[in-house]
C-alpha cells in the first residue's frame, strides 16, 4: 500500500526516475546491478505492456519479464 501511495502521490518532476526504477525492480525482481546496467535497447514497448530483457544476470542466464499497465504504471514510462 505504501508503494502504491508513493507511485500515485509523489511528484513526477522530482521522483520519476525512482518510480521507474521501483516499478522495474519489483516487476522483474531485479538486483541493483541489473537495474544499473539496463539500457533503453533492453526495453520494448508493445503498446499495452513493456517487455524487459535482462541480458547480464548474476547467474549468467538472461531473463525476460513483462510490465503491464496495472495501476497506470506504463504512463510513467
Amino acid at each position: 500500500s505504501e508503494i502504491d501511495r508513493f507511485l500515485s502521490s509523489a511528484d513526477d518532476k522530482e521522483f520519476l526516475m525512482i518510480k521507474v526504477g521501483l516499478i522495474l525492480g519489483i516487476a522483474g525482481a531485479c538486483r541493483t546491478d541489473e537495474l544499473v546496467n539496463l539500457t533503453v535497447d533492453d526495453i520494448e514497448d508493445v503498446g499495452s505492456s513493456l517487455i524487459v530483457k535482462i541480458p547480464n544476470t548474476k547467474t549468467k542466464i538472461p531473463r525476460i519479464f513483462v510490465v503491464t499497465d496495472e495501476g497506470n504504471m506504463l504512463e510513467l514510462f
